[in-house]
């Protein structure tokens, strides 16, 4: 079911991540990235994994976040 290019050494987190979520959540899906970029992923159902993940590439997607930008920088006048 998983995912991964990540090296074996993750298996017992993500056992530990999988029981977690699934003590309190009836389905579930999970995306990590460490810091070559290397992903993996998992879920506990495939469709159930599928539409988690579409509805989160969904709310995510840049045309539909509406994001009200502050800079907090002042323009600087010449004197």
């Amino acid at each position: 079911m998983p995912r991964s290019v990540l090296s074996n050494d993750y298996d017992p987190i993500y056992d530990q991540v999988r029981g977690i979520l699934g003590e309190h959540f009836e389905h579930f899906c999970f995306i990590v990235m460490n810091d070559k970029g290397e992903v993996y992923f998992d879920y506990d159902h495939l469709p159930s994994g599928r539409m988690l993940i579409n509805e989160m590439h969904q709310e995510v997607r840049m045309d539909t976040v509406d994001v009200d930008w502050e800079d907090g920088w002042e323009e600087e006048t010449e004197e």
